[in-house]
């Protein structure tokens, strides 16, 4: 009898070395907006290649846009600081649904955009690669 409750005590004690810390899907989006947000101020070109899936489309008043379109403008145009608020993140599977607004003095083809607080929505897709944000949606009128 001894064995096996010493057994039994060995085995909880060693999956709770083992068991992996509880996802927490708000918190994750939150620092992937923040890291996203802080690679296009600092024009981290490397970093942003590693986080924006090849698949990238955006979306603003003036249509839709790829990958190279965006990361053109972003190598092209000087973000200053911003502010993120109301953050909400809802998880689906391997996806992250991130809907925020944002302050950020920002150009965008040569033509300054409002700087009062505007929502946006981006979709981040966990893959072998790690998080990439695969969808922008910009609702600040151009």
């Amino acid at each position: 009898m001894k064995f096996l409750s010493t057994f039994i005590l060995m085995l909880c004690l060693s999956s709770s070395l083992f068991a992996q810390p509880s996802f927490n899907p708000q918190a994750e989006g939150e620092r992937l907006e923040r890291l996203w947000w802080d690679q296009q101020k600092n024009q981290d070109i490397a970093g942003l290649t590693k986080i924006m899936s090849p698949a990238f489309q955006s979306i603003n008043t003036k249509g839709a846009q790829d990958l190279a379109f965006n990361m053109a403008i972003i190598k092209a145009e000087k973000l200053g600081n911003y502010e993120l608020a109301n953050i909400k993140v809802t998880q689906s599977k391997d996806n992250l649904i991130v809907t925020y607004q944002i302050k950020v003095p920002e150009n965008y083809l040569g033509k300054t955009m409002s700087p009062k607080m505007h929502y946006r929505l981006d979709v981040w897709n966990k893959s072998d690669a790690g998080w990439q944000i695969i969808a922008h949606a910009n609702l600040n009128p151009i």
